[in-house]
C-alpha cells in the first residue's frame, strides 16, 4: 500500500509517495504523467510523509542541510548504489558525474551514473541536483533538460544558504 500527499514548494507542487515507514518517490511539478494516484494509493498522510514535508519546508527555508528521512527507492542494484552515493555530497557542493562514478567504484562510468541519476525517484532528498558535468555545466535533471530550471534553483538556493 502506498500513501500520497502533496507538498507545495517554491518551485511548484510535489507529490510524495511512501509506504507507512519509508519514502518511495517525489514526483516533481512537471512530471504530469504520474500525477494521478494508482488505485492502491491512499491520500492519507502517515507520519513519514508529515516528517518529509516538515524537512522539505526546513530545506526550502534554508535551515536544513541534510535530510534524515528513511527512503526506499525502487531501482537496479547499480542505480541504488549511484543514488546512495548522492547522500555523501555536501549541501552547497557539486561533483562531476565522473567523480560520482569513481565514488561507487566505476572508473569510466560517468554516463552510466548520469543515466541512473536521471531516473532518481527521490530528487532533493537524494540530491542528484548536486552532480554536474566535468566542465561545470548543468547537464539535465529528471531525465531531461525541461526540468533544468529546478536543478538551477536548488543549486542557487543551497549556495545562498551556506
Amino acid at each position: 500500500m502506498l500513501f500520497m500527499s502533496t507538498y507545495s514548494s517554491p518551485i511548484g507542487d510535489f507529490r510524495l509517495l511512501s509506504t507507512k515507514t519509508k519514502l518511495k518517490k517525489i514526483i516533481l511539478p512537471s512530471e504530469d504523467s504520474n500525477l494521478n494516484p494508482a488505485p492502491e494509493t491512499k491520500m492519507n498522510v502517515p507520519p513519514i510523509l508529515e516528517e518529509c514535508m516538515k524537512q522539505l519546508s526546513m530545506y526550502f527555508g534554508g535551515t536544513l542541510r541534510s535530510f534524515s528521512i528513511p527512503v526506499e527507492p525502487d531501482g537496479t542494484s547499480f542505480q541504488l548504489r549511484a543514488w546512495t552515493y548522492l547522500s555523501t555530497i555536501e549541501y552547497g557542493e557539486t561533483i562531476s558525474y565522473g567523480t560520482q562514478a569513481r565514488g561507487i567504484g566505476i572508473e569510466k562510468g560517468a554516463r552510466a551514473v548520469g543515466s541512473a541519476n536521471a531516473l532518481n525517484p527521490i530528487p532533493i532528498i537524494l540530491p542528484c541536483h548536486r552532480v554536474i558535468g566535468s566542465d561545470g555545466k548543468l547537464r539535465g535533471y529528471g531525465g531531461g533538460s525541461d526540468l533544468l530550471y529546478i536543478k538551477e534553483y536548488l543549486l542557487a538556493h543551497e549556495k545562498k544558504n551556506i
